[in-house]
């Protein structure tokens, strides 16, 4: 529903009407609900708007404040009493949701700065409400102030202040204390910074730091001199190692020469045994030797081969001594193959029988189910043939005939008791004659539907055993669909078993002619094998004749077809055989001419015996290379040693003379130290023997290590002292520190001590004139009722009723209204003396001033509602209204939305919403009449 239309704008004015109940006032009860989830006519159970037999509402509001569009949404649930299920609040203008009742509460609040019972007074006017500020008793007009204003606050005013005193008084006390407290620790803390001054004072820091710095300068003059001490000490023990170190490597380097010349003379020894195996005859015979070893294993390879070509020969040499044909032999082992491979058919065939027997038997059990069906079918059919079905037609009939005169008698009977209950008011006596003739058509309309049931129900009666026939007629009709559906599954199982059997009969007619065939292959086989048997031997047949494996007999055609290629093999091994015997002897002449020039002695008895005999030569050759090989080695070891050796002379030497030149500038040095250091003592403090000092020298280590600790135990007393003198100067320091802001401690203590002793002051003073005078409370009330009463005669009467103004009986303190007619001669009475159009105008002028009173300023309402405020208005009192409120209109620029079922307010305002509620629900429109 949509108020911001073109048509409710412009009329200003607008009707919402409907009949009683339609849910006129529930549109305001959404407004409500939506920004404050409350219901102004349930109070806090907000469940009750839900519509009985609904478990759930909601509702969803679209509303502008500051050109700015939001949308509020609120889902109710019956079981949530009090609280929404749910609540969400759409900021159209920078896409933002707010969630959760609370946050969605304060956020409205802070738009409308309106809260709920504000919200009513201003924008919805409920049912008489309006005019309850006019008429109310004073007392009710200082609660409906309270109430809207906030005004409670001011009722403990008293008790506030006289809790505030006694707090201020508290804590004057407390600040007296604590000066007093912060006074003894500043008188404490004086005279401790007294003291420490005293002792600071006592103390010449500058020359006990002198005689640290000199005491520090002695201890390191010192153990400078320890350090230059040992350092002398250690190079001179370093001196005597390098020392020894030089005489143990001349040593080594004569040791060195000695055995090089031993090594230089074997050398030479194995030179002249070295030249026989370097010669180049040696050498021709070696690869002579190898020669005749490659000749001789070539000569064995060949003899075995020529044995694997005779045994390939012997297998298959009968065969051609006799014509063989290997061709015929090829053509009877591939009939026979096709013959072994034809499929034993004898068993499928008996399996095919033992199939075909057990679906005949199968055929026999379904032809007697079949039958049983057929005679259950028969017999359902001959039982449902006796129903008759014309009877449950009418009986049910008749039940919806009954229940249609129930929804007539329950309408007519509402009627009739609605029509008795408003007799005697004023609505009935307007049309008394017609209502009347009403009243007696309901009765005889009731009086015919009653005997009319009875009819019904007599013929019900006797028509009842027809349901449970109607049942035994339904199943009976169940079970002859299932057993048709059975018949018919029974049918198709049949023709698929006939044609199974069909099938298995044909196989076997097959499987016979082929077991005939099967018998006369056998024969066939038997003679072809006894053939192949007789052609190529018992040996050969078992070896390659095999009806499982064909690459057998392939093999054998292979080797037939390699017996002639073997057999020129054979021949050209014999001559190769030849070839190389011949080449075997010729070097065998060579090798001996050689061992002769050599002057070697070897075994010519076969070829294994020279191998043996040379590779012994060899093994001696070897020997003299290695052996010759590790004396160069060797020599050369011991020149690198040599040359090492005298390396590390040179170094040693140049070492000594290094440590030489350190120990004397080292000596150097330690006196100067030894200089200094007796200028340190002589100069800033007595020692106990200082002559001792003059005996110093490098052997003085341990003398100038007592004297580090000597030393080191007075920069030990001094150090405490000087340490001692700085805690104090601190502890002077944090205490002057500490004082200064004691003492601003203590004038900031006394400033808050006088502030609160004013502040005692003036609340004494406001404490008895609160207590004194009539009270705060009732001052704020009377100006704002005085002020909403100027804002309700300068803003409205004067418009609408020049002649009227709204004001106080100022003889009394009661809020009495009091209402000034300038028509009769400016007489004061009450505004119970008004006439009903009157007051209605009057109180609709103060609720507006009441209005502007409550909202902010900033704040524009653009409409307000009056709920059924007309009802008891005469039409000539809503001719004298209506016109006024027009002027009201006009003058605020509100739209105004009037809520009432008045036939007069129908007929004056065009514009209107229709709320017209059909069953349980209601149907908004939006007219112009």
């Amino acid at each position: 529903m949509n108020f911001d239309t073109l048509l409710l704008r412009q009329s200003g004015i607008f009707l919402i009407s409907g009949n009683t109940g339609s849910g006129k006032s529930t549109i305001l009860d959404c407004i409500t609900l939506a920004l404050y989830a409350r219901v102004y006519r349930l109070g806090k159970k907000i469940v009750d708007i839900i519509s009985k037999g609904e478990t759930s509402a909601y509702v969803k509001l679209t509303f502008t404040i500051s050109g700015k569009i939001y949308e509020s949404f609120v889902e109710l649930n019956v079981k949530n009493i009090e609280t929404p299920k749910s609540m969400l609040l759409n900021c159209f203008f920078d896409n933002r949701i707010i969630e959760g009742r609370t946050d969605v509460l304060e956020h409205i609040k802070s738009l409308c700065r309106l809260d709920f019972n504000q919200f009513c007074q201003t924008v919805i006017l409920p049912q008489g409400n309006f005019q309850e500020f006019l008429t109310s008793t004073p007392k009710e007009k200082a609660a409906i102030i309270d109430n809207i204003f906030n005004l409670k606050k001011y009722d403990n005013l008293e008790f506030y202040l006289k809790s505030d005193f006694e707090r201020t008084k508290f804590n004057i006390d407390k600040l007296l204390n604590s000066e007093s407290y912060e006074k003894s620790i500043l008188d404490y803390d004086e005279s401790e910074c007294k003291s420490l001054k005293g002792y600071l004072d006592l103390v010449d820091i500058d020359r006990l730091e002198i005689d640290l710095e000199n005491i520090r300068r002695a201890i390191s003059l010192c153990n400078q001199a320890i350090a230059s001490n040992e350092r002398y000490l250690g190079l001179e023990i370093e001196m005597s190692s390098l020392n020894d170190q030089l005489s143990s490597q001349i040593k080594y380097l004569n040791s060195l020469e000695k055995d090089h010349s031993l090594q230089k003379k074997l050398k030479e020894n194995l030179d002249l045994d070295r030249k026989v195996y370097l010669c180049s005859d040696f050498w021709s015979l070696k690869n002579l030797v190898a020669v005749q070893g490659e000749l001789f294993n070539d000569i064995g390879l060949l003899d075995l081969e020529l044995s694997k070509v005779m045994n390939n020969l012997e297998e298959i040499k009968d065969l051609y001594s006799n014509d063989f044909n290997f061709n015929y032999v090829k053509e009877l082992y591939n009939k026979n193959c096709n013959l072994f491979n034809l499929k034993l058919v004898e068993n499928d065939y008996q399996s095919l029988l033992l199939r075909k027997n057990s679906l005949e038997d199968e055929k026999k059990e379904l032809l007697r189910s079949q039958s049983k069906k057929n005679d259950e079918i028969k017999s359902i059919s001959s039982e449902k043939s006796n129903f008759d079905f014309d009877k449950y037609v009418y009986y049910e009939a008749l039940k919806l005939f009954q229940t249609f005169n129930d929804e007539l008698i329950s309408k007519y009977r509402d009627r009739l008791e609605f029509l008795l209950k408003s007799t005697g008011k004023e609505d009935f006596n307007k049309n008394k004659e017609k209502n009347i003739i009403k009243i007696d058509l309901y009765k005889e309309l009731l009086k015919y539907l009653d005997d009319k049931n009875f009819s019904i129900e007599s013929d019900k009666e006797k028509l009842k055993y027809i349901e449970a026939e109607y049942k035994n007629y339904q199943h009976k009709d169940k079970l002859s669909l299932c057993s048709l559906k059975e018949l018919y599954a029974l049918n198709s199982k049949l023709h698929l078993i006939q044609n199974q059997i069909d099938e298995l009969k044909y196989q076997l007619s097959c499987r016979q002619e082929e077991i005939s065939k099967q018998e006369v292959n056998a024969l066939e086989f038997e003679k072809n094998n006894a053939e192949i048997l007789r052609l190529i031997g018992k040996n050969l047949f078992d070896k390659y004749i095999n009806y499982f494996d064909r690459e057998k007999i392939l093999a054998f055609e292979n080797k037939l077809e390699k017996l002639e290629q073997f057999k020129a093999k054979k021949k050209d091994l014999k001559i190769e055989i030849s070839l190389k015997n011949k080449n075997f002897d010729q070097n065998l002449l060579k090798i001996k001419d050689l061992l002769l020039k050599l002057n070697l002695n070897l075994s010519f008895n076969d070829y294994s015996s020279l191998e043996r005999e040379f590779n012994v030569v060899l093994a001696k050759q070897k020997s003299v290379e290695n052996e010759w090989n590790m004396l160069v080695l060797n020599l050369k070891n011991l020149e690198d040693l040599k040359i090492k050796t005298e390396t590390q002379i040179k170094f040693t030497k140049e070492s000594i003379l290094t440590l030489k030149a350190r120990l004397n500038e080292e000596q150097n040095n330690f006196i100067n130290l030894i200089s200094n250091l007796k200028n340190v003592f002589f100069s800033s403090f007595s020692f106990e023997s200082t002559t001792d000092l003059e005996q110093i020298n490098k052997n003085s280590l341990s003398f100038l290590q007592k004297l580090s600790l000597s030393i080191s135990s007075k920069l030990e007393f001094l150090s405490r002292d000087i340490e001692k003198y700085k805690i104090k100067l601190l502890n002077f320091q944090t205490l002057q520190k500490k004082i200064n802001q004691q003492k601003i401690n203590l004038d900031s203590l006394r400033g808050e001590l006088n502030l609160a002793k004013e502040r005692k002051d003036k609340l004494d003073v406001l404490r008895k004139v609160v207590i004194r005078s009539s009270g705060l409370k009732y001052y704020v009330q009377t100006f704002l009722i005085n002020d909403i009463l100027r804002l309700a005669n300068e803003k409205y009467l004067r418009w609408i009723f020049p002649d009227f103004e709204l004001k106080t009986n100022k003889e009394s303190k009661e809020f009495d209204f009091l209402i000034e007619d300038k028509k009769d001669v400016n007489k004061i009475r009450t505004v119970k003396t008004l006439s009903g159009g009157e007051k209605f105008l009057v109180s609709l002028a103060l609720s507006l001033a009441l209005s502007d009173k409550i909202r902010d300023s900033e704040l524009k309402i653009e409409a307000f509602f009056l709920d059924e405020g007309f009802g008891n208005l005469d039409e000539d009192t809503l001719a004298q209204v209506m016109p006024k409120l027009s002027k009201f209109q006009m003058m605020t620029g509100r739209q105004i939305g009037i809520i009432s079922h008045v036939s007069y307010l129908k007929e004056m305002i065009k514009a209107q919403i229709v709320i017209n509620k059909i069953s349980k629900i209601s149907y908004i429109a939006i007219e112009n009449l």
